[in-house]
């Protein structure tokens, strides 16, 4: 991650039943980026807080590689959204923090904001893409709840997030692969498989 973040390349992560050590490991580089901030800042002692907000910003940002795509992502709805949110605190600190301190003492609120929500606030600015594949989605999955969770998973990523692979070995067999990757995407999300491909 350190290296691709240095060079400005995107990767490509495959997490296997290790959700909880992915998120340990980026909000590790999170809080060192962050905390490398927090020192520039005490050097430099500026008051303006858009000045802090936008170094603050760019220094986490340039803490991640500028793309990550996890391949053949075999997490739930909620892995999807803990990404997604931890994705957001990298691109707009300052609205978390407004919210951290916002929401202090009062109780939780009601489950996070859905996929649809996350389109709007997503803007432009992107880090999180999630990939799937026929074989290891669909194929792979042996149980019913397996397959439920998966394509609860793919309900839950906005539209302009979702990969499809073909995640094969042969390269007569991509064409095939990325086909049963589109229809196992358009299944799950209820939509055509045009409008998932020219998604």
């Amino acid at each position: 991650m350190e290296l691709a973040a240095q060079w400005r390349r995107p990767v490509t992560v495959h997490c296997v039943n290790a959700h909880g050590l992915l998120m340990e490991t980026l909000e590790e580089i999170f809080n060192e980026a962050r905390e490398s901030c927090s020192k520039e800042e005490q050097v430099h002692s500026t008051s303006n807080n858009l000045l802090q907000n936008d170094g603050l910003k760019t220094t986490l940002r340039k803490a991640f590689p500028p793309a990550i795509a996890m391949h053949s992502f075999t997490g739930t709805a909620h892995h999807v959204q803990q990404i997604l949110d931890f994705e957001r605190s990298i691109l707009y600190p300052e609205l978390v923090e407004a919210e951290r301190k916002k929401q202090r003492g009062k109780k939780k609120q009601q489950k996070r904001q859905n996929a649809e929500e996350n389109e709007v606030k997503g803007d432009t600015d992107i880090l999180f893409y999630f990939g799937f594949s026929h074989s290891v989605n669909y194929i792979m999955c042996t149980s019913e709840k397996a397959k439920r969770k998966g394509i609860e998973a793919v309900q839950a990523i906005p539209s302009d997030r979702l990969l499809v692979e073909s995640d094969v070995h042969a390269t007569e067999d991509v064409i095939l692969g990325t086909a049963g990757a589109t229809a196992y995407a358009a299944h799950a999300r209820g939509e055509s498989l045009q409008d998932v491909a020219e998604t």
